[in-house]
């Protein structure tokens, strides 16, 4: 479920919520791209109104997961 109480970033402190993706699964979004949309629980990730924290994050090479060769 979409969570819409805003949470820090635990490496920038900037405030994101967490949204489903069309393949279910959840990633970080801005919550100031969400803040004037209501955020119903059931809302997925649009990338064309909601601004993904991965694309803003200064710290987003430390959350990336290796890859296994």
């Amino acid at each position: 479920m979409t969570t819409t109480t805003p949470v820090a970033c635990k490496s920038c402190g900037a405030k994101i919520i967490f949204m489903r993706t069309n393949s279910g699964k959840y990633i970080p979004v801005n919550f100031d791209s969400v803040v004037g949309s209501g955020i119903p629980s059931y809302e997925i990730f649009n990338s064309k109104k909601h601004t993904s924290h991965f694309a803003t994050c200064p710290y987003v090479a430390t959350h990336r997961k290796k890859r296994e060769n």
